[in-house]
């Protein structure tokens, strides 16, 4: 069986990167003895979803991540601040699927994020629920506002380091009280083993 399969995607969230990227990033995960369970159904082809990863506790998430990624050559969507796509470095993130917010209006990153996303025709919105690698007690709602912004399901992406999987989880769907669907996901990333647990 193979690590990684870009069959486990829809089509129309494929990235078509070059061969060479995909075959890399298959590599990396054979070699290091991981694979990539689960896929998106057809029925969320060409729809916005937002993909929550967890848990995340160390700089191998990413890794193991980009990977993943480039193995199933997924069109990934993220955030970042819009200082950081200046200059040449910004072309590349923007070929990556960043997408620049302006933070220094905390207020409005959020409905800037919502804006910018509808008018992609059907991404995938990869985001940390955490959004830090230490222990926290509670989750951002971040992820649920920009859901119901652009009227987007969840797709829970898990990385279990027991058992070297990473799990693209079934849809969860926000039922608009917040409290309830971060204590439900919450619930349900028990069942996975973070690299450093103690953190999670």
């Amino acid at each position: 069986m193979p690590s990684v399969s870009t069959d486990q995607i829809p089509q129309s969230f494929r990235a078509y990167r070059p061969k060479f990227i995909r075959w890399l990033g298959r590599s990396l995960l054979y070699v290091l003895g991981w694979k990539v369970l689960g896929s998106i159904g057809e029925e969320h082809a060409e729809k916005n979803l937002v993909v929550i990863v967890a848990p995340h506790t160390s700089n191998w998430d990413g890794i193991l991540g980009v990977a993943a990624i480039a193995g199933l050559d997924a069109r990934i969507s993220f955030l970042g601040k819009d200082t950081a796509f200046k200059y040449g470095l910004g072309a590349f993130l923007k070929y990556m699927g960043g997408i620049p917010i302006d933070r220094s209006n905390p207020s409005g990153v959020i409905n800037d994020a919502i804006e910018k996303i509808r008018r992609i025709n059907g991404t995938l919105l990869g985001m940390s629920p955490e959004g830090t690698r230490s222990k926290v007690d509670a989750w951002k709602t971040g992820f649920l506002r920009i859901a119901k912004g652009i009227d987007a399901n969840i797709i829970p992406a898990s990385l279990d380091f027991a058992k070297k999987e990473v799990l693209l989880g079934k849809t969860f769907t926000p039922t608009g009280d917040n409290k309830k669907d971060i204590l439900s996901l919450q619930d349900y990333y028990k069942g996975f083993t973070a690299k450093h647990p103690e953190k999670y």
